[in-house]
């Protein structure tokens, strides 16, 4: 196990769970694969306690389910699991833009549109479009989650988007995408400077849901 684990002030069944989350999402470990504890032991140079208690927390999470017999396997994600993993995500993460409505500041608004503008840049085939996208997606929506003051949707919602680790492939790796989420943030901003709960609510729910059609579309479409 490397130093850095080491030296992370997070306890131990946490530093685990979070190398083997990485791996489920990176391939390291597919779907329906067996996580036999001695292995993964050896693996991360760690003893099977905390293995274990890693393995309840991704568990929680939804990243690995027990079967009897089997014991730990990479839970796989079904288009039902993530229809209701999205339904879930639209609607908190709505909340929260309803509720941020009331906090934030123009200042913040226009960091959402500096933020948005970056998008443009994707326009020009970067080679690492995928990264791109999703590090100003996800610091786009951060800021109204933020801003929503509402510890506990935000502590539920960073769990939520921890599953959508896994499939970040997939959601985008042509402009396409990238233009109409450029558009639905436009939407969300106009939304958050008219101070309307309602209208900022309906504009990110929206926004997750065609985000989630896309999604859809390209999940069927790799599996034909």
């Amino acid at each position: 196990m490397s130093s850095n684990i080491l030296l992370d002030s997070k306890p131990l069944r946490e530093r685990i769970a979070d190398r083997i989350r990485a791996d489920i999402v990176k391939g390291v470990f597919s779907d329906g694969e067996r996580l036999i504890e001695p292995k993964l032991a050896e693996i991360y140079g760690i003893s099977r306690t905390p293995i274990r208690e890693a393995l309840r927390q991704l568990e929680s999470e939804g990243f690995i389910e027990i079967v009897p017999r089997k014991g730990a396997v990479v839970k796989e994600l079904t288009i039902r699991d993530i229809d209701n993993l999205y339904a879930i995500k639209a609607n908190l993460e709505g909340l929260a833009a309803r509720q941020a409505v009331n906090f934030i500041s123009d200042k913040e608004i226009d960091r959402l549109v500096n933020m948005n503008e970056k998008f443009i840049s994707l326009f020009n085939g970067s080679e690492n479009i995928v990264e791109e996208y999703l590090r100003y997606n996800i610091s786009f929506h951060n800021l109204f989650i933020k801003y929503s003051q509402n510890d506990k949707l935000i502590e539920i919602l960073e769990g939520l988007n921890k599953n959508f680790q896994r499939f970040r492939s997939f959601l985008v790796s042509k402009v396409d995408r990238v233009r109409e989420a450029y558009l639905e943030h436009k939407r969300i901003i106009e939304a958050f400077k008219d101070r309307d709960p309602e209208k900022v609510e309906k504009a990110v729910r929206n926004h997750i849901e065609s985000g989630w059609q896309y999604l859809r579309a390209k999940i069927q479409g790799a599996k034909q």
